[in-house]
């Protein structure tokens, strides 16, 4: 780094942003200060029109106005870019609104992502450096937090496979993710949380942790947990997840929804039990691994209810079911708008408690992320992840899940092996699983059961679409199986599953040996990207 850098931090009015802002200067930093607060608000003395860039992480366009901002002032190199804005929630996941979701969302991941694309030429010029401030909590279930540790887990899946993408395209830039604990900043109050309970006056301040994340920056390690306690919670979360969410389901207390359940919705349900037969929710059902699921659990006894982009193959697979002798129904609606959302969830209101909702629908967006569409690849975030956050938070607050019932996550054995060449769908796949996790333990109270699956390559034609190489495709699992095995793990209410020996195996070297395997998915997939 050059003697006088120049550095962005965003979310630099206080915490450790600011804190971060104001070491660098002391060091003889050009800083360039964002945040979304009016710079009327803020003290003159430090911050002025030269050097703060006011805009709001929430906005589509936020990564642009940021940009535009930069070159009005002439200021065409980043020596670091540090993606320090972030924001929380504590409480339970029935009681927190969809604004604040998609809110969350935005800044602590599609803005991260967004601004990294805009200005990877800018840091790229200076042979910089980009750091993103994830968490600790990345590695953790989070029953108190599942949104926020959802983020972070899906940026820590982002960097991962984007530093693999810089080295393997030997570009003159660095990605580095940073993950401090617990701080005493502003956050906390604002996420909700109970200063008292948290103990929050024994956190570290947040001048101590940036002085910590300061001279991490200054080392060429990946990755970075900052302090001793905070690097073996990580180790720990991401190793020996069993035991840590053993522990944690046992000493923490969980959230209930400040909303008690209506007393005359829960006793038709009960009335009925013993007359409906099972039913169950599936996204994405029209096609592929759907279909196959659709298939599956009405051959099981299921009442189907799919939901779908396609009018032509919903209305196909209906009519699959029905032929079959199922009781089947589609709805058309894009998931990726929360309006859709919300009249998928007015539709469902007509309908019998979901005993199973399957989270499946998704997309990809496969090429080298410096130069794929990034409109693009914010439509697979809000597909693969929003929507599932959207749609389970509703579900749950409308008390539309049945007594027993289950909810399946369909993440992707990505989440233990990388997948450079699609690191927007290997984060959203990360966060996925992130949020299962924590639902597991949340969900405890109201007796519901969360599985997560990662399925490895299958037979599909989304498979077949984004393969850089479809020569060994008669090796990929068939839908059908995979919908068998989901099943099956439905029905024994397993925890994770990874369909098929051979996935096994692959997750376990990447949890043993994690450089060979981004080594080998790299030449895998990745180098047969082309240009």
């Amino acid at each position: 780094m050059s003697p006088h850098p120049t550095i962005l931090i965003t979310g630099a009015t206080d915490g450790i942003g600011l804190a971060l802002a104001q070491l660098y200067q002391a060091q003889g930093a050009q800083i360039i200060f964002h945040g979304r607060r009016p710079l009327t608000e803020l003290d003159a003395a430090l911050f002025n029109h030269a050097n703060y860039c006011q805009v709001d992480l929430t906005q589509s366009d936020c990564a642009d106005q940021i940009l535009l901002w930069l070159r009005e002032r002439n200021i065409i190199t980043l020596d670091l870019l540090i993606h320090n804005a972030g924001m929380g929630y504590v409480g339970p996941v029935a009681d927190q609104t969809p604004e604040n979701i998609q809110q969350m969302v935005a800044v602590n991941l599609q803005a991260p992502i967004a601004l990294t694309h805009a200005l990877l030429p800018s840091v790229e010029a200076a042979q910089g450096k980009i750091v993103f401030i994830s968490s600790v909590a990345a590695a953790l279930p989070g029953p108190n937090y599942a949104v926020y540790t959802t983020t972070k887990a899906a940026l820590d899946g982002f960097v991962r496979n984007l530093q693999i993408e810089l080295a393997a395209q030997k570009r003159l830039i660095t990605a580095q993710l940073i993950h401090p604990g617990a701080t005493r900043t502003a956050m906390h109050a604002k996420s909700g949380a109970d200063l008292d309970q948290l103990q929050w006056a024994k956190f570290p301040a947040a001048e101590k942790v940036a002085s910590e994340i300061v001279q991490a920056i200054r080392t060429n390690r990946r990755a970075v947990a900052i302090g001793f306690t905070n690097q073996l919670a990580y180790w720990a979360g991401r190793n020996l997840a069993g035991l840590v969410d053993w522990a944690i389901n046992r000493f923490i207390s969980l959230p209930r929804p400040s909303q008690p359940h209506n007393p005359r919705f829960t006793e038709k349900i009960a009335l009925d039990e013993a007359a409906r037969s099972p039913h169950c929710l599936i996204t994405g059902a029209a096609d592929g691994i759907g279909r196959a699921l659709a298939l599956a659990f009405a051959a099981a006894g299921y009442m189907i209810t799919g939901i779908d982009i396609d009018p032509e193959r919903a209305m196909r697979t209906q009519a699959e079911l029905q032929n079959a002798g199922a009781a089947a129904r589609f709805a058309i609606a894009d998931l990726t708008k929360a309006s859709d959302i919300e009249k998928v969830v007015i539709t469902l209101a007509e309908r019998p408690p979901i005993d199973v909702l399957i989270h499946n629908a998704g997309i990809n967006a496969v090429g080298p992320y410096a130069t794929t569409d990034i409109n693009r690849q914010q439509l697979v975030l809000r597909l693969n992840l929003t929507a599932p956050l959207l749609l389970t938070a509703a579900l749950l607050r409308q008390n539309r899940l049945a007594e027993g019932g289950s909810l399946v996550f369909i993440s992707s054995l990505s989440h233990f092996v990388s997948y450079p060449g699609a690191a927007v769908y290997a984060a959203s796949k990360d966060g996925l699983a992130a949020y299962a996790r924590s639902l597991a333990m949340t969900l405890v109270p109201q007796n519901l059961h969360v599985l997560t699956v990662y399925p490895g390559p299958t037979r599909t034609a989304h498979a077949r679409r984004y393969s850089p190489d479809n020569r060994r495709e008669h090796r990929r699992m068939p839908p059908e199986k995979l919908a068998q095995q989901i099943l099956s793990a439905v029905q024994r209410r397993q925890r994770l599953l990874i369909p098929g020996l051979g996935n096994r195996l692959m997750a376990l070297l990447g949890r043993l040996c994690p450089g060979v395997m981004e080594q080998v998915m790299r030449r895998t997939i990745f180098d047969k990207l082309g240009p």
